[in-house]
């Protein structure tokens, strides 16, 4: 017994020394901790507090160094020091970014704006960012400064930096769709979009006035990036604006505008495991950067009295950096993008300063920065993905052995090694990646792609060695003919990718959905997978058991009844299949609802479980629950009423009921009040037959974004 113990004291002793010199890589990990537990309160602490945070912990820091504790008690006093900076950062960010947010009251407004940009998932649904300059019924104090418009297609000649008049219904940003789900509220709080709305009818072009400096900036620079993209689907797909498969994917990769985006394209890459490429992120900066450099080192290493004389390695690292940045600038600088300029640029610092480049310190070091740039980007599942991937790559160039060079072997020897050890390389890699992004797809997303390997591995040359150096070139080119071909034959690459796609995507059993397990089981299985990246030695694999939990966690049973946040739409789940009763109302809740508990739409139930009419869906003898809907923005009319409480022992009415029935006294009854104090509703009945309600509101708690 005495040996176990002595080995076991052994083992833990070598496992700590081998974590020598790795604070560095765990402070963005406090860092993010901070964020998130920011983030996840369900009240706003005060910036005194916040602040008193930070300098009780540095105290406690400069304590622990002045009285010389020992080395482990140091660490963890920093730890606790970059956790309450990045509670302090995120508390700081939010009041920032703090702007006007609509009430809600009023939904109709005639609106005057600034087109910022031209923004859109896809083709079906185009949208803009605006400046709002007026807004009927509002004074300039409750304006809000940025609002996200959808449209039913973009007017012919609408660019940034134009101003518009349009009539628009624009609500406050959304509300998680289900309890626990998505917050888009937050997200457009750090963004500063005060309303989400569509336009109707016809927008007009109007005479635009003088802009402040930063927007006149934002607009010349979007103005700049709207004309790559119309130029760039013009030359792909013949006439600017038609076909929008090659040239809106094309666009979408150096512009990140993704207004011209084919539907069919965006279900086919999701579905192959490609979806990443879409968003412009680490892999289209790396490329970017990576080509800028080799081609600069490959250009002055031709000019021998340059080359014997210069540093220019050093020279090309600059010029990546150079490239990186016009890069970031043209893609609009979305988040993700961001994040990956930052990466990049450490990444060629490192080569200026004589250390290395590709290492876990650059990436943390990296976070770091982004986290304290954008903290909000914590709960991101790009944030996630990227730099979890980065991660277990970088680990895993830790881990290999470096391969002896061998002397006097002929070279077709040597590239006939080197290409299959490149092609396991890239096999390796393709697998690491997928499996440290695995936890965030199943939970955010409730899909596993399949094939998604064998779908990379194919895509992965073409879009390295071909698409991304080609639509590099084509664009610094585009204002000469010379472009054109380079555009060209980047618009081949994207052809095969395009086929790719659409083959991986169609195969037998392709994608398999998903039930998303509880938030723990991600939490465990993301400590999961830092752990196996960051520790040294045979203790990483203690962190598989973790990094599992998104497996073997159990899934929360599907509820009953599904209720829309605004009492627009409502679905019922019976034995694992599920049906809306307004099929084309609020779908995206709806679909979402479904995704999360891995359902199957059964949508033919609906005829035989309930008579709706007039916006009231009254239960039949065959209906699985005896709930009756009212969904109409009016109170329903009298009979329509008493037959709904005759019929049902809920009832749920959007509308507010100043007086009720005589045969409605006993039915138990959700209305307007309770959906503005709730928002979205999941029940489940009890055995005794009462309703058990969990709620989206409560759970989001009083912060700025839920007001």
């Amino acid at each position: 017994m005495a040996s176990v113990r002595e080995w076991l004291s052994e083992a833990a002793r070598d496992a700590v020394s081998a974590q020598a010199g790795r604070l560095i890589l765990w402070m963005p990990v406090a860092l993010g901790g901070g964020c998130a537990v920011y983030l996840s309160l369900k009240f706003e602490p005060a910036l005194w507090m916040a602040l008193g945070f930070v300098v009780v912990c540095a105290a406690l820091v400069w304590g622990v160094r002045r009285f010389g504790a020992l080395p482990y008690v140091t660490n963890i006093a920093w730890l606790f020091l970059a956790f309450a900076v990045g509670f302090a950062v995120c508390r700081v960010r939010t009041e920032r970014v703090a702007a006007p947010v609509l009430s809600g009251v009023e939904t109709q407004f005639r609106i005057e704006a600034v087109v910022i940009d031209v923004i859109g998932s896809d083709t079906d649904t185009p949208r803009l960012l605006v400046a709002p300059l007026k807004m009927s019924g509002l004074s300039p104090g409750e304006t809000p400064i940025r609002l996200r418009l959808s449209l039913r297609q973009v007017p012919e000649g609408i660019a940034p930096g134009q101003a518009i008049r349009a009539f628009a219904i624009v609500n406050p940003p959304a509300a998680p769709n289900i309890p626990g789900g998505f917050d888009y509220a937050r997200t457009a709080w750090f963004d500063a979009i005060g309303g989400v709305g569509f336009v109707p009818g016809k927008v007009v072009q109007i005479e635009a006035p003088p802009m402040s400096g930063r927007l006149k900036g934002m607009v010349t620079l979007n103005q700049w990036r709207w004309q790559i993209t119309r130029h760039i689907v013009s030359v792909l797909d013949g006439q600017a604006g038609q076909g929008t498969r090659l040239g809106g994917f094309a666009a979408a990769l150096v512009t990140g505008h993704q207004a011209y985006l084919a539907p069919e394209l965006v279900e086919d890459m999701r579905d192959s495991g490609l979806a990443h490429i879409l968003s412009i992120s680490g892999l289209h900066m790396a490329i970017v950067g990576g080509f800028a450099f080799f081609a600069c080192r490959a250009g002055l290493a031709l000019i021998p009295a340059v080359a014997l004389r210069y540093p220019i390695k050093k020279w090309a690292a600059g010029f990546g950096i150079f490239a990186v940045m016009i890069y970031l600038a043209i893609s609009g600088a979305p988040a993700p993008a961001i994040r990956a300029a930052v990466v990049a640029i450490v990444a060629f610092g490192a080569i200026l300063l004589d250390r290395r480049a590709l290492s876990l310190r650059a990436l943390a070091l990296a976070a770091i920065v982004v986290l304290c740039l954008m903290p909000e980007a914590v709960f991101e599942p790009g944030f996630q993905m990227s730099f979890c991937a980065t991660a277990a790559l970088l680990a895993l160039s830790e881990s290999l052995p470096s391969v002896p060079k061998e002397l006097s072997v002929p070279w077709w020897v040597r590239a006939w090694q080197g290409f299959w050890r490149g092609i396991w390389i890239s096999i390796v890699a393709s697998t690491v990646a997928g499996l440290a992004t695995t936890p965030f797809g199943i939970f955010y997303f409730n899909r596993a792609q399949m094939y998604g390997l064998i779908a990379n591995l194919l895509e992965a040359p073409i879009t390295g060695f071909v698409i991304m150096p080609g639509l590099a070139v084509g664009t610094a080119l585009s204002a000469t003919p010379l472009g054109t071909p380079f555009l060209w034959l980047a618009g081949w690459g994207l052809w095969l990718i395009d086929r790719i796609a659409g083959f991986v995507a169609h195969l037998p059993g392709a994608v398999a959905a998903v039930s998303s397990p509880p938030d723990i089981a991600l939490l465990l299985s993301f400590a999961g997978v830092l752990w196996l990246c960051l520790i040294r030695g045979k203790a990483r694999w203690l962190g598989m058991i973790a990094a599992l939990a998104i497996l073997y966690w159990p899934r929360e049973k599907a509820p009953d009844l599904w209720l829309h946040a605004e009492a627009a739409n409502a679905a019922v789940q019976i034995d694992g299949k599920a049906y809306a009763l307004r099929a084309k109302v609020q779908q995206y809740g709806y679909e979402q609802w479904v995704k999360r508990y891995s359902l199957t739409p059964e949508e033919t139930r609906l005829m035989q479980d309930y008579q709706c009419k007039s916006y009231v869906c009254i239960p039949t003898q065959t209906a699985p629950y005896s709930v009756g809907f009212a969904f109409g923005k009016k109170p329903p009319k009298i009979e329509n009423l008493e037959a709904l409480c005759r019929s049902a022992k809920l009832v749920v009415i959007r509308s507010a009921i100043e007086s009720w029935p005589e045969s409605c006294k006993g039915v138990n009854r959700i209305t307007a009040a309770d959906f503005d104090r709730l928002g979205a509703m999941e029940l489940n009945r009890n055995l005794n037959g009462t309703w058990a309600i969990k709620a989206a509101q409560p759970l989001r708690g009083n912060r700025p974004w839920t007001r």
